[in-house]
């Protein structure tokens, strides 16, 4: 007589054939099942890869930080004409994003001090429109990014509207009927004063602090 089979055998004969078995239903060889496990023992890797990549971005994004804030430092005391060539050509080298040049305003400060050295605008010029077109280019992905949702809440507000009076039943009616109905008239319900000074009120000025960020935009 065979030998007698166990629940356990046949379960680890079927995880077996599942493993030696491909996606397609087919039979892999070896030389596929090996490509396949160096494939997989490559991707544990993936993951801290990533973050070594973010931590190194990191580190990158907080040094140049500190470098915007010294050369925004260097704009406000500048005093000659040489002094400041020599900032903008620091500046035009240095990586720069949105958030940086929100923090650090070295576009308005560059605006502010370029005026009393009017020889260096054909080199302050360009390196004020590349910042903006930065600026413009990464705040319009971040926003299709998120979606506006303020704009999109906007959109979908219903719009509230006043109840219509109910009409006379009939213009041959008596006195006494057309009475009667109009006693029976929906009476509009009162908005709060609340309510109708938020509906009426103009549209909020853009805040100062974010007037004075983005003022650089314009030239």
């Amino acid at each position: 007589m065979g030998r007698r089979e166990t629940e356990a055998t046949r379960r680890r004969r079927a995880e077996l054939a599942r493993y030696r078995q491909g996606p397609n239903g087919k039979w892999e060889s070896n030389a596929k099942k090996a490509i396949a496990r160096r494939a997989k023992q490559k991707s544990w890797r993936i993951g801290p890869l990533l973050a070594s990549c973010r931590a190194k971005k990191a580190a990158q994004d907080a040094s140049n930080l500190k470098a915007a804030r010294r050369l925004a430092q260097a704009l406000r005391t500048v005093a000659d004409e040489a002094s400041l060539q020599g900032l903008i050509s620091e500046l035009d080298s240095l990586s720069v994003n949105a958030k940086l040049l929100r923090r650090t305003l070295i576009p308005k400060l560059l605006r502010e001090v370029s005026p009393q050295f009017p020889q260096l605008k054909s080199k302050v010029s360009p390196l004020i429109a590349k910042w903006r077109s930065i600026f413009v280019r990464e705040t319009a992905a971040k926003e299709q990014k998120q979606g506006s949702p303020a704009r999109e809440q906007g959109a979908t507000l219903p719009i509230m509207r006043r109840p219509q009076r109910s009409s006379s039943s009939s213009s041959s009616s008596s006195s006494s009927s057309s009475s009667r109905s109009s006693s029976c008239r929906v009476s509009s319900p009162r908005l709060p004063g609340l309510a109708l000074s938020a509906f009426n009120a103009p549209c909020s000025r853009k805040p100062l602090k974010q007037r004075r960020i983005t003022s650089f935009l314009r030239l």
